[in-house]
Formats: C-alpha cells, sequence, structure tokens
C-alpha cells in the first residue's frame, strides 16, 4: 500500500480506472457464463476454460476489492474525479481539422499500404485462390449482375434493367441491387481479358481495401493523429460483418459512406457548396454500389449531421441553399434507378413483417461471432442467419477508451450514430425502426434490417480512434508509442482473423452455349432445377457467354411467375411439362449431368424417346454429358 500511495496521483488514477474495466469485463463474463453454461476459448496452444460463474465472481470481487483498498478518491472510471475539475462534454475536446497538414498524401499512402499489407496476411487463402470463392451461391450472382450491367450497358443501356432471367417479366435486375457502380469499375478489368470470376475478387477485395482508406482519412481530420486513424481504418477494414457477408459483393461496397462523412464535416464547419456536393455525390455513389446502404446512411448523416449542428451551431442560414442544391442534384442523378425500382414496385410488393422480424437483431445477436471468425465462431453464442454481429473485442475496448469523459462535441454526435444504428439494427424489435417503415416506403422493401450493423462497425472504428489517440497520448516516449501503436495492429488483426473456406469456380461453360450466342429467337428453359432457386444460379453464370433470355432466375425476390414454372423446371421431363414450358415461349432445353444426380443419364434418355424434342447439339462438361435439345412444334 505504501509503495503505491508513492506513485504520482494520475498513476493511481489509471490504476483505479484499469480494475474499474477489469471489475465490469469480470461481470459481464459472469453473465455470459450463467447464461450460455459456460465455454472453452482457445487460441493457438492457449486454452482457458469457464465453465461456471462462481469462479469468476470470486475474481470480481477480489478485484473490486482491491480497487476500493488501493484508492478511494478516485470514482469509477475516472469520472466523479473528471467531474470534480471538468465537464464531461468539453467543447474544444474534438476540434475538426479543417486545413490539410503539409505531408497528408503521403501519410495516407503509408496508411494505406499497411492496410493492404494487413488485408494481404488476413485474405491470403483468398489471393492464393483467385479463382475460387466461398460458395456457389451469392458470389455466382454478382459475377452475374457485373457481367450482365456490362453487356446491357454496351448492347442495349435503354432496358439494363430487364435482365435476362424469369423470363418473361421485365425489370428483373431490380428484384435484387443492381450493384451498377461496382461493375462500372470492374469494366477496365474485364475489358483487358481479365476472367469474369478474377474481377470479382478483385472488387472483394478492394472493398475491404477503400473501406479501410476512407475511414482512414475521416478519422486522421477527426483526431490529427495518423496513427490513430490507420487503426481506425483497419478495424473497418477487416470488421466482422464483412466476413459475415463475404459471399456479398454489393455489402463489401462500404467506402462512400466514410468519404461521405468527411464531406459531411467539411460542409457543416465551412458552409461551402462543393462539400454539400460531395456529400450527395457520396450518397449517390452508395446508391448504385449498394441500396440497402445507402437507405440507412441517409438515416444516420442525418442524425450525426442534426448532432454537429447541435454542438458547432455554424450560422444555418448559409448552409440552406447549399443543401437544398445538393439535394436536387442527389435527385436527378438517383432518378433512373428509383424510377425502375418503382415501376418494379406492383410486380414485388412489400416485405412481410414475419420475415423482416426474423431478419431483425436483438442485443444477444452482438454476442454471436460470424462463423468464419477463427478466433470468436463457437466461443459465444451460435450464429444466425444475417444476425452474427459481435464485433470483435478490440473494436468494443478501444471504443470504450474514447468514451470515457471529457469528450467533445463530435464524439458525442458519433455516440448518437452509434444508437441510431444500432436501434436501426434491431429492426421492427427496436424503437424508431417500425416508424421508418411506416413513413418511407424504401424502407418497406427492406428485407434485413440487421445489415444496419454495418454502420454500428463504422461508428465503432471511427470512435475507436478517438480511444487510440487518447492511450497514444499517456505514451511517455516515442517508442512507446511506436509500441502500442504496433499492439494494438497486431490485435485487431488477430481478432478479425478469419477462416475462409473456398470453392473454385468453373472457368469455361459447356460448349452448348456456343451455338446460341447472338441469337434472339431462343428462350431458354435449364435443367437440373431443385425447390431451391439458388439451383438456378450455375446458369446465370453461364449466361455470360451467351446472354440468351431464360425461364431460370434467382435474387432477392422471386417472382410468382416463376412459382408457377417451376413445378415443370424441378418435375421436368413429366409429360406434360414440355407443352407447359412450350406455352411459357421456352424454345430449348438444356441437361447438365455436370450438375445432375446420377439419374442424369436416364433421364436424358426419356427426353429423347419422347419425340418431344430434337437433339441440337452434346459435349461432355465435368466428365459428364450436357445436351441441348430443340422443343419440337406440335
Amino acid at each position: 500500500m505504501t509503495g503505491f500511495q508513492s506513485l504520482p496521483s494520475h498513476s493511481r488514477r489509471h490504476v483505479a480506472i484499469a480494475l474499474d474495466v477489469l471489475a465490469i469485463a469480470l461481470a459481464a463474463l459472469a453473465v455470459g457464463i450463467g447464461y450460455y453454461g459456460g465455454f472453452i476459448l482457445e487460441v493457438q496452444d492457449l486454452r482457458l476454460s469457464f465453465r461456471t460463474p462462481s469462479r469468476t465472481l470470486q475474481w470480481l470481487v477480489l478485484v473490486a476489492g482491491t480497487r476500493v483498498w488501493l484508492d478511494r478518491r478516485t470514482g469509477p472510471f475516472g469520472i466523479r474525479r473528471a467531474l470534480g475539475r471538468q465537464p464531461i462534454l468539453r467543447s474544444d475536446a474534438d476540434p475538426f481539422h479543417l486545413e490539410a497538414t503539409p505531408g497528408m498524401a503521403r501519410r495516407a499512402a503509408l496508411a494505406s499500404l499497411g492496410i493492404a499489407g494487413a488485408l494481404v496476411v488476413l485474405l491470403h487463402d483468398q489471393l492464393l485462390q483467385p479463382y475460387s470463392v466461398p460458395d456457389l451461391g451469392d458470389p455466382l450472382f454478382s459475377i452475374w449482375r457485373i457481367g450482365w450491367v456490362l453487356h446491357q450497358l454496351e448492347v442495349d443501356p435503354a432496358h439494363l434493367f430487364d435482365a435476362n432471367i424469369f423470363y418473361p417479366e421485365r425489370l428483373t435486375l431490380t428484384f435484387s441491387d443492381p450493384m451498377i457502380l461496382p461493375a462500372l469499375t470492374a469494366a477496365p478489368m474485364l475489358a483487358a481479358g481479365a476472367h469474369p470470376v478474377l474481377a470479382y475478387n478483385a472488387l472483394l477485395i478492394a472493398g475491404f481495401w477503400l473501406s479501410g482508406v476512407a475511414t482512414y482519412l475521416l478519422v486522421e481530420r477527426l483526431t490529427s493523429s495518423p496513427r490513430a486513424a490507420f487503426i481506425s481504418g483497419l478495424i473497418y477494414a477487416c470488421y466482422s460483418f464483412r466476413f459475415e457477408h463475404y459471399s456479398h459483393l454489393e455489402l463489401q461496397m462500404t467506402h462512400w459512406m466514410p468519404l461521405g462523412l468527411l464531406a459531411l464535416h467539411l460542409f457543416i464547419s465551412t458552409g461551402r457548396w462543393p462539400y454539400a456536393i460531395a456529400l450527395a455525390l457520396a450518397g449517390v455513389a452508395q446508391l448504385y454500389s449498394s441500396m440497402y446502404f445507402a437507405v440507412f446512411f441517409a438515416v444516420y448523416v442525418t442524425a450525426v449531421g442534426a448532432g454537429l449542428l447541435i454542438v458547432h451551431r455554424p450560422p444555418v442560414r448559409r448552409l440552406v441553399m447549399p443543401t437544398v442544391a445538393a439535394a436536387v442534384v442527389a435527385a436527378l442523378l438517383a432518378v433512373p434507378i428509383v424510377r425502375s425500382f418503382v415501376a418494379a414496385q406492383p410486380v414485388k410488393g412489400e416485405r412481410g413483417d414475419f420475415e423482416v422480424r426474423f431478419y431483425s437483431a436483438t442485443p444477444l445477436d452482438y454476442l454471436r461471432p460470424n462463423t468464419r471468425s477463427a478466433v470468436w465462431s463457437g466461443r459465444l453464442s451460435s450464429a444466425r442467419p444475417e444476425r452474427a454481429l459481435f464485433p470483435g473485442l478490440a473494436p468494443l475496448v478501444l471504443t470504450a477508451t474514447g468514451l470515457v469523459p471529457p469528450v467533445g462535441g463530435i464524439r458525442l454526435a458519433y455516440a448518437v450514430g452509434l444508437l441510431i444504428s444500432l436501434d436501426g439494427s434491431f429492426g421492427l424489435n427496436g424503437a424508431f425502426y417500425p416508424l421508418l417503415r411506416s413513413w418511407f416506403v424504401p424502407f418497406r422493401g427492406i428485407r434485413v434490417p440487421a445489415r444496419f450493423g454495418v454502420l454500428v462497425g463504422l461508428t465503432l472504428a471511427i470512435l475507436a480512434g478517438f480511444g487510440v489517440l487518447r492511450v497514444l497520448r499517456r505514451c511517455q516516449s516515442r517508442w512507446g508509442g511506436r509500441a502500442v501503436l504496433a499492439a494494438v495492429t497486431v490485435a485487431v488483426v488477430i481478432d478479425a482473423w478469419p477462416a475462409l473456406s473456398l470453392e473454385p469456380v468453373w472457368k469455361e461453360p459447356p460448349s452448348i452455349y456456343q451455338t446460341l450466342k447472338d441469337r434472339s429467337d431462343v428462350v431458354l428453359a435449364e435443367f437440373p432445377v431443385a425447390p431451391d432457386e439458388s439451383s438456378n444460379l450455375p446458369f446465370m453464370y453461364f449466361s455470360l457467354w451467351h446472354w440468351t433470355p431464360m425461364v431460370n432466375g434467382y435474387s432477392g425476390f422471386i417472382p410468382d411467375s416463376y412459382g408457377r414454372v417451376a413445378p415443370d423446371l424441378v418435375e421436368f421431363p413429366r409429360a406434360d411439362s414440355v407443352a407447359r414450358l412450350r406455352s411459357r415461349g421456352v424454345t430449348h432445353v438444356t441437361v447438365n449431368c455436370g450438375l445432375w444426380a446420377a439419374t442424369c443419364e436416364e433421364a436424358a434418355s426419356r427426353i429423347r424417346a419422347s419425340g418431344k424434342l430434337r437433339l441440337v447439339s452434346e459435349t461432355r462438361w465435368q466428365g459428364r454429358p450436357v445436351q441441348l435439345y430443340e422443343l419440337m412444334r406440335e
């Protein structure tokens, strides 16, 4: 005790706060053990067993007793002491750095390289298998969307949204996110001869990296600390949400949101028109990259912007006209995609309450790690579809550090943004999302409110930067700061470490499609088809080589017309299925035994013997026969 009391007062306070944090962590651990019945944590060769809460509670009592015995003058987390000397909120604690400082471009380049290096380590399996994807589901769908957008913009842009699936439905590209801007980004790669799978994976990894770089640019202005900004960028680049949605390319396109926030800060600080227009362009770019996030970001940026207005109190009059001009620009640029989605609305309708509630998060879901987490999967609560939202330990600890008082207005505004995005992810289980769904039409078409979690992650990354800044300011030497930065970097990377399982994609389709290329008189029905519509995805991928209309299809929305034709596809070659397909406008049928069960050859024999189909082309693919038939006219 004597030795402890001889320490400087600020050192005693730091020890007391550390013990407070440890006590809270032990309390949370005890609750988790009691709720889940215990769990085992294994990291490399280290194995920690937590089976009953009693031992944890004993440690909690010991830590709390030690804390009180060592320092009674410091209040919990130092808040009481802070209140006695300075307010919790300090207007000068978070000054926004309006002007670019010398060397900012060089620092941004170095940070970009550092984030890229970390992603090379985390995604090395993907980089070593560039023709592989996590599964043969949504990745094939994204490859098809990219290919269709580029194909149609070249040959018939007026009918961009009339994709070649679910014939004869129109506007079928609007049945899911069209990803127009990512497709345009891939155009140079595909024009240079890159394989579609290579272009897809390049976009996937670029989404991780660009999101980290954009967050770095934002947080460096907020903190004036390149090191703190680097950690923020790294956290968002490898945030757990990305691995939960590793198969969803459009959900990696998140770099426009931090850039939009940077434009928001610059606009509120200066009132200048270019920054208002930049914010509008960032929102539109997000709309053309990922419509889900554009809708969510509109709510988020409004909440954060309102908080910044209250804190900084700029002259509102100078903001009005630029805001109106920016809104007009955004509306005009959004017209093509909005008009198409509005036209498709009578076919699509609104999402039902049961479906939306199923994909609405609960507080417990933020303790569910994604199944690709090498560190946390299986050690906390089991994952649920779209609702594995555990952000990792490092973002939580650094955010908590950044929010310890005193804080400034910027942190307070982002704390409000954190609450808004957290409640938004709760969907119909939350407070304000039901109101948004009642008042705003775009929210009625959203199936997964839990995806609001991407903005929870962005906010945690931003606030974590303030936490890193606070820690770095306590370092007394340059080498101490470097050691802390290295340790935090390693902790973030380990926290996010993924266990990726990849599947190779076919580099070429069966050669039978060569006879269909550039023909406008063909409508395809392709087999085999299972009751699950995702069995159509290989055929959509193959259509990159011919773009023939097909009755098959897969998307975020399945039209009723497909439900009527699906039994004929699943049960083909049933006796009356050929006539029913012909009535739907089908002219040709493919049978791919490389995708079918062992009975495929038997089915092909029945097709030939039926006399209702004429064999046009036959080949072997994946070691199995593949045929193209023409439906005979009656």
